[in-house]
């Protein structure tokens, strides 16, 4: 079978029946993904552990961002523990200590350059209750379907185009019209997936210093995050457009086979009649 008659095949499924690697393989090939999604799930049931399918273990600690960046352009599937994470601002935002006024608020004087601000800063930032969770699994979103087990957050890196049309199936699937994300000052990978999850909703966000650095964004890379219980509709959506309009593109009159094929609207030089 060729790769679109594949593709056919996985546009043919209802949203119940889309497993997880038709769904990288949707948001790939239409959406022209430079990364594989990802999925985050975060542990609080030790039995669940045996379930993850884990192909990498960090020999030392590494950042969220790192393991992510694994994730994503490695095909490397791991269990972040709380003592295999190596950022400290990423330690509050998962539950897994508490905030230490002196110390965080020191980590926050380089953006904001006023004790106050770097001080409301981690305060504010989303987190995950305290000591709940025993560690996050992180995986291709492909790896999911051998799991039995669905991600509590996709994970997607891309160019802001690209982001475009993902948000705008995702407000299509969930019925909205506008969304609002949330940017903190860092913490853009980690408390950015952590809104995503508490608030049930997608969010963007730009680069920060850790991601820039450590989780190896491009500059011209986006985060945004999808919650698994939406990412299933959120595909649907993206696949039912594709079969109404007959492709991803929603620039210009739409339905072109490249998401954001640029052209001027209206131009007259841009007119085709089909070649017998």
């Amino acid at each position: 079978m060729g790769l679109q008659e594949t593709m056919n095949g996985i546009a043919a499924k209802s949203k119940e029946q889309l497993t997880y690697t038709d769904i990288r393989d949707a948001y790939i090939y239409y959406i022209r993904l430079d990364f594989d999604p990802v999925g985050i799930r975060f542990c609080a049931d030790e039995a669940e552990i045996a379930k993850y399918k884990i192909n990498a273990k960090a020999k030392a600690k590494l950042t969220y961002c790192q393991y992510l960046a694994m994730a994503r352009g490695g095909h490397k599937a791991m269990f972040m523990s709380p003592d295999k994470l190596l950022c400290e601002n990423a330690e509050p935002v998962f539950g897994f200590r508490e905030l230490d006024q002196e110390k965080d608020t020191k980590r926050h004087m380089k953006y904001l350059r006023n004790e106050e601000l770097a001080w409301q800063a981690p305060v504010g930032k989303a987190k995950l209750p305290l000591k709940k969770y025993l560690g996050i699994y992180i995986a291709p979103l492909a790896m999911f379907d051998d799991t039995g087990l669905d991600p509590d957050i996709v994970f997607f890196m891309l160019l802001p185009y690209q982001a475009y049309h993902v948000l705008n199936d995702y407000m299509g699937a969930v019925g909205r019209s506008s969304l609002t994300f949330n940017h903190t000052p860092n913490s853009a990978v980690c408390s950015g997936s952590v809104w995503a999850f508490n608030n049930q909703t997608a969010n963007l966000t730009t680069m920060c210093a850790g991601s820039k650095t450590s989780g190896k964004s491009d500059m011209s890379m986006m985060n945004i995050f999808i919650p698994g219980t939406q990412i299933k509709a959120s595909a649907a959506q993206l696949l039912k457009r594709i079969s109404e309009m007959g492709g991803p593109s929603v620039l210009g009159k739409g339905g072109q086979p490249w998401p954001g094929l640029d052209v001027c609207k209206g131009c007259p030089l841009f007119k085709y009649e089909p070649v017998p």
